[in-house]
């Protein structure tokens, strides 16, 4: 019976444990959206996906579709296995299309433009509802 070497047992339990953590802060992410949207009485639709990742292998988050006053949004986990980065989650508009990027660095998130440029707010409820309004607005 042949046996994995010990550094790819290692390697792959610090994977999972990465993964492990990154879906307990993309919990408590979405639950906090989905929470700031329903206080303002937005549709909060959240659905289910599943992502694969090569170190990481297939897990499922979860996903939210939110109608605002002034548009829609989706708010797509892309993965943990984030170059720089513990995790990265998308905000896309439609019918715009725009989108901002929250990065997962050490522990908090970062709000970043699609062009990897720092957003000037820290991430909070009202950079979440600033963030609704720029997004679906712009043209």
């Amino acid at each position: 019976m042949a046996r994995k070497p010990a550094s790819r047992t290692v390697a792959q339990a610090d994977w999972e444990r990465k993964r492990d953590d990154w879906l307990v802060k993309l919990r408590d992410l979405m639950d906090s959206i989905k929470s700031w949207a329903e206080q303002r009485r937005w549709f909060v639709d959240e659905q289910e996906k599943t992502i694969e990742e090569d170190r990481v292998g297939r897990y499922t988050v979860p996903t939210l579709f939110i109608q605002a006053p002034s548009g829609k949004i989706h708010v797509e986990p892309i993965g943990c296995d984030i170059l720089g980065a513990q995790g990265r989650v998308d905000i896309e508009s439609f019918p715009t299309l725009n989108r901002l990027l929250l990065i997962l660095v050490k522990g908090s998130w970062k709000i970043k433009t699609d062009s990897g440029i720092d957003w000037p707010e820290h991430w909070s409820e009202q950079s979440f509802v600033n963030l609704v309004n720029t997004l679906t607005s712009a043209a």
